[in-house]
């Protein structure tokens, strides 16, 4: 669905999903023993997550992240992944290293849009 044709309710809505869906897999990640070779990376980027997730709840935007901030975060993740994502040791929960990657673009967009729309009223004032 285009972002642009969401109102900012929807979009707020969406954010507490992505968050959901990117901090339960890293969760999850946090305590399989088969991803115990990156646990203190995983655990360090849960925190920052959801810290996010928490400010969030508090302020209803995401531009409290900066943009180096975010994408910096977004590298490790898919760090993580490259590092587990075809492991031949790992069964299904393999994917869930490509999930967490998937979710962080999906914020990294959706704060992206608030942006933009803040940015837009603000020059319409």
């Amino acid at each position: 669905m285009n972002e642009n044709r969401l109102n900012d309710s929807d979009i707020r809505g969406k954010i507490d999903i992505a968050f959901a869906r990117l901090i339960g897999p890293l969760a999850i990640m946090n305590e399989l023993k088969s991803y115990e070779s990156s646990q203190e990376e995983i655990h360090n980027l849960l925190n920052i997550v959801t810290k996010w997730g928490a400010k969030f709840q508090s302020v209803q935007n995401l531009s409290f992240i900066n943009s180096y901030e975010i994408l910096n975060v977004y590298n490790r993740l898919d760090a993580l992944k490259d590092k587990f994502l075809f492991d031949t040791n790992l069964g299904f929960e393999s994917e869930l290293s490509d999930e967490i990657v998937i979710w962080m673009y999906e914020l990294m967009e959706l704060r992206k849009t608030q942006i933009e729309r803040e940015s837009k009223n603000g020059q319409r004032k």
